[in-house]
């Protein structure tokens, strides 16, 4: 079994980047409580928020061999653990990218989804 990985952005289905999850297997919807998502323009970043707060995205069972890869495409950005909660109720032990710096919260996106 690989790595679980929660994505919220370019890594998710019909987006740009999500060629390189072709490895992967799709394991659900779901959201992330405790981060808030930031409107970055091309791509979003996930930032630590209060616990009320959430994002929605993609759950992946990942092969280890292809977590490097991924980390050297989101440089930008640190692997964290996170509980995630899937559509159906299930809660499962997940890693996400959270973005280095802060952001300004105009750049928030209240909904806690991307793309708009």
């Amino acid at each position: 079994m690989g790595r679980l990985l929660f994505v919220y952005g370019t890594l998710k289905r019909g987006q740009p980047l999500h060629y390189l999850l072709a490895p992967a297997r799709f394991l659900g919807a779901g959201r992330v409580r405790g981060y808030a998502l930031y409107d970055l323009g091309e791509y979003p970043a996930a930032r630590p928020a209060e616990p009320r707060d959430f994002v929605r995205g993609e759950i992946y069972e990942v092969p280890e061999e292809i977590i490097p890869i991924l980390d050297e495409v989101e440089d930008e950005y640190h692997r964290e653990r996170a509980r995630a909660e899937t559509d159906s109720g299930a809660v499962l032990e997940v890693e996400l990218y959270v973005f280095k710096e802060d952001l300004p919260e105009e750049q928030r996106l209240p909904e806690g989804e991307w793309p708009l």
